[in-house]
């Protein structure tokens, strides 16, 4: 059978990393006041503070999701009565983890080097997610294992930044929550293209979530914190693929077990 081959305007790509990109270097230029929006609910008082990096996030992230869904259309096997929501998730994760970073670190080299990885990132998920449309591409296995490795790379970092910037509990559980039901909703959907695996997804968020729960008060490093709920996120969606698709189901738990015990002991050596 014939493969067809077709890779993404290196226009429409450029042009959306370099729009987004503008937007985070535009924050450090256009400043607005601070706004505090209060919640009273029940006994629980919040206050969400509206800012510059606040609103840049927010928009990075719809620019992203609305630059995956203009290049995905563009491709010549896409269907006009299929949605691209799955192509969103993981541009709309980078976009929001580069904005934490270009928003939280000091003006100099790292932020420069944020902001040209960003952009590497942000072209290599675009050119990958674009790649996925076309399952007879010989390309597709790498463009998914790609995708499922960046996605949780991302995810890495995400709870990273939770920790360091120290946000509470009541906070940070549904940030969390919400990361992991993404990146396992689109690894899974990568894997298994078949459907939403909706089911799974919440029950790797849920589990997720009750141990990063757990450790939220433990005097450990943000690097170790990251670890442990990546290994768990990871080896849950690992497990579930290999259940999925091994025909011995002993043979399944062996990888997943191996992962969560290697990411477990160095965040233990790390703490």
């Amino acid at each position: 059978m014939q493969k067809n081959h077709y890779l993404p305007n290196t226009d429409q790509i450029s042009i959306i990393a370099a729009t987004i990109i503008l937007t985070f270097a535009l924050s450090s230029i256009i400043s607005i006041p601070e706004e505090n929006i209060r919640i009273v609910f029940w006994n629980i008082y919040i206050v969400f503070s509206l800012n510059t990096q606040t609103l840049v996030m927010i928009i990075a992230s719809i620019l992203a999701a609305s630059g995956s869904d203009w290049l995905i259309r563009n491709h010549p096997l896409w269907r006009k009565q299929q949605h691209t929501i799955e192509h969103w998730v993981i541009p709309l994760l980078t976009a929001l983890v580069l904005g934490f970073l270009t928003s939280n670190l000091q003006r100099g080299l790292y932020s420069w080097l944020s902001f040209f990885l960003g952009a590497g990132f942000l072209m290599g998920i675009l050119i990958a997610e674009y790649i996925t449309v076309n399952p007879d591409d010989l390309r597709y296995p790498i463009a998914v294992t790609v995708l499922i490795a960046i996605s949780y790379l991302l995810f890495l970092l995400f709870c990273i930044l939770i920790r360091l910037l120290n946000y509470r509990l009541l906070f940070a559980i549904p940030g969390l929550f919400t990361a992991t039901m993404l990146v396992s909703l689109r690894s899974l959907k990568l894997r298994h293209p078949q459907g939403w695996a909706f089911t799974e997804a919440i029950l790797i968020s849920i589990l997720t979530s009750q141990i990063a729960a757990a450790l939220h008060y433990w005097p450990i490093s943000p690097l170790s914190f990251g670890l442990a709920i990546f290994g768990t996120a990871y080896a849950l969606f690992l497990l579930i693929h290999r259940l999925q698709s091994t025909p011995s189901p002993k043979m399944a738990y062996v990888e997943p077990l191996f992962l969560l015990v290697i990411s477990w002991i160095l965040a233990y050596w790390l703490k």
